[in-house]
Order: structure tokens, then C-alpha cells, then sequence
């Protein structure tokens, strides 16, 4: 097939579902697809003479200054990357397929002809943080398939009465590089967590909660990390690792015994699902993504959203007994590894080629 994924622009710093999009692109240009990314200047068209020439030498600029749409992921040879004007006709190639991979780029992609492709729309959050919840379900109805990561966008797809035409696609993660190398029993009390100043990321609840454990716990020691300069939010005895690589990440996740996740909602948690998979026990919020799993009890603790005192207590609960940390760890540990590149891609190819 050729593929189309439109991207609602290019990604300079590093961002979860970009992440996702240019992993799937990957795997399948390896299965023989022609894929292309496009990230397009703006959305919809812009007349007049100054911004068609600003469009023709945006691209220049980008690559110029940057090195490209992504500088922090090297496509996959066989993905071609295209910096284009808008989302109209003229700027997107004939193909397939093409999936709108945002709720701006939705609406422009579903106006495509024919000869762009059949209509999907990959739905990686309920994006009402981006804008207001009527343009964003105004979007899921659009008579277009759509892909969603988790149960919990499955369940918002029942609600909004769109389930029919929707596929369940759980993410998946990279798991010969994010591998259990220290037992959970052997570990050190260290908590892990990222760190994202987006308000639903849920960090002043995340550093309230990390200060309640810190003073019950002065032995504990607390890694963050992210992709932004240390914040000033931050308590001085938190160590912060800023933009890890691959490995410098599983090295985190495996010195930490456990990982803190506040976030108030999330389509999914990649984050949360690495730790796992390098034997972190997972403390989380309730957060909708967090369902596929985060089994509380089994294979994490999970608490109501918006509760630092919540999250305190969970992770206490595991500093103070080895047992059960261990064992949710373990299990933990034991389901993610069902999260894989080869069966996600499976699923894709499936919602991609249904009706064709």
C-alpha cells in the first residue's frame, strides 16, 4: 500500500506521538509499504502572495535550521519525509491510505479526493487540551475510520456513537530496549518520574506527592526526567536528566524501584509502559490510558486523579514492603512484554486494509 500519515506540522522537540507515528511509519516501510509523512506549514490554505512565498521557503528554513521536520528521530530509509504548504490537493500525494494523526488535521484530510486515499484518523488522546471539546468530537464524527490506542478512547468512541467504524490499536514500545537488567527485589528505594510542564501531565500533583513521601522516606531518592530545562518547581534533592537517550532511559528505569505517574489523563502512558517493562512498579493515576495496564493491585497501584495524598500513600505502601513491590513489579514486568512493535503493526495493517 502507500500511506499517507499527516502530521499537524513539524515536531522540533521531542513528543510521544510523533514518536509513535515515525515508529509505525518504520515498520511499515519494512513490510514493503511506501509511507510518506507530511508536515505540513499550516492546516488549511492561506491566500495571498506573501505567505505562498513564505510556504516556499519554509522548507529551507526547517532543514536549514534545524535539519529537518524531526531532528530528533532519523527516519527509516524507506519513509519519505515531506515538507509541505497545507493539507490541500495540490500539496498531498496520491495514495491508499492517508491518516490524519490530530483533530486539526481531521477535517482537512477528510476533504482530500478520492486519489489521496481512503480516510482514517489516528487518535492517540482525547485532544480537548488542545482545543474545545465540541471541535474535537465534532472530528470523531466525521465519516472517517478511526484508529484508537486505548480501551479508554474505544470506551469516548461509544459515547460519541462513532464504535462501529473504530479499530483498537494498543501501543506499543521498543522491548529489546527498555529490558529488566536488575531484579525489583534488589533495588534501591528510588522513584522515577517524568517530568512535562503540560498542565494535564499533572506535575505540581507529582512533586506535592514526591515532598509527602521525601519526609516520611529521607533514605528515598527521586530521578526525574524530561525534555525541557530543569523547572523551577522542582525540589533542589530531586536529580533531573534532561532529553535521556534510549539507554540513558533504561538505565533510569532500572534504578528506580518505582515509577511515579500523576498524570490527570493520557491516551495511553508510554513512559509508564517502559518503566514496566525494565521491573519499575507502576503508581498511577486513574488516568484512561493507564486501563490497557495498570491492574490495581496486580500490576500496579492505581490512584484517583488530582490526589497527590493518593499517590504518596501508594508508593510508601511499596517502600515499606518489599513483597508486594516485587511482585507488582514482576507482574508488571510479565504483561507488558505483550505490547510489541510486530503484533501493533498487525492490528494497523488489519484496520488499514478493512473495506479496502
Amino acid at each position: 500500500m502507500r500511506i499517507t500519515f499527516a502530521l499537524p506540522g513539524t515536531v522540533l522537540e521531542p513528543a510521544g506521538g510523533a514518536k509513535i507515528v515515525y515508529q509505525y511509519a518504520a515498520h511499515l516501510a519494512d513490510r514493503g509499504h511506501a509511507v510518506t509523512v507530511l508536515h505540513p506549514r499550516t492546516w488549511d490554505p492561506v491566500p495571498g502572495i506573501v505567505p505562498a512565498i513564505k510556504s516556499l521557503l519554509w522548507p529551507k528554513y526547517i532543514r536549514k535550521n534545524f535539519g529537518g521536520p524531526v531532528p530528533w528521530i532519523a527516519p527509516h530509509p524507506g519513509v519519505t519525509q515531506k515538507l509541505c504548504r497545507d493539507l490541500t490537493a495540490s500539496s498531498v500525494p496520491d495514495a491508499d491510505v492517508i491518516i490524519a494523526t490530530f483533530f486539526r488535521t481531521a477535517p482537512p484530510v477528510f476533504a482530500l479526493p478520492a486519489s489521496k486515499g481512503r480516510k482514517f484518523y489516528f487518535i492517540q488522546h482525547y485532544e480537548d487540551w488542545a482545543g474545545p471539546a465540541a471541535e474535537v468530537d465534532a472530528t470523531w464524527r466525521l465519516p472517517m475510520k478511526r484508529i484508537v490506542i486505548s480501551r479508554w478512547l474505544m470506551e469516548k468512541a461509544t459515547e460519541l456513537g462513532v464504535s462501529a467504524d473504530t479499530f483498537h490499536v494498543p501501543n506499543a514500545m521498543d522491548l529489546e530496549k527498555f529490558v529488566m537488567r536488575v531484579p525489583p527485589q534488589e533495588r534501591l528505594p528510588v522513584v522515577a518520574m517524568l517530568v512535562n510542564t503540560t498542565p494535564f501531565k499533572g506535575l505540581a500533583d507529582g512533586v506535592a506527592a514526591l515532598n509527602i513521601i521525601r519526609a516520611s522516606s529521607s533514605t528515598l531518592s527521586v530521578v526525574g526526567f524530561g525534555t525541557s530545562p530543569r523547572p523551577d518547581v522542582l525540589p533542589e534533592w530531586m536529580e533531573y536528566i534532561e532529553r535521556p537517550g534510549a539507554g540513558a532511559l533504561e538505565a533510569i528505569y532500572n534504578r528506580a524501584s518505582i515509577m511515579l505517574q500523576p498524570s490527570h489523563a493520557e491516551g495511553w502512558g508510554l513512559t509508564s509502559t517502559e518503566a514496566m517493562s525494565c521491573g519499575c512498579a507502576l503508581v498511577t493515576t486513574d488516568n484512561g490510558g493507564s486501563r490497557d495496564f495498570a491492574m490495581d493491585e496486580e500490576t500496579a497501584l492505581v490512584c484517583p486523579v488530582r490526589n497527590p495524598e493518593a499517590l504518596a500513600g501508594a508508593a510508601l505502601r511499596l517502600l515499606d514492603n518489599t513483597n508486594l513491590r516485587t511482585d507488582i513489579a514482576l507482574a508488571g514486568q510479565k504483561h507488558v512484554q505483550q505490547y510489541s512493535w510486530n503484533r501493533s503493526t498487525d492490528l494497523l495493517e488489519l484496520a488499514l486494509l478493512a473495506d479496502a
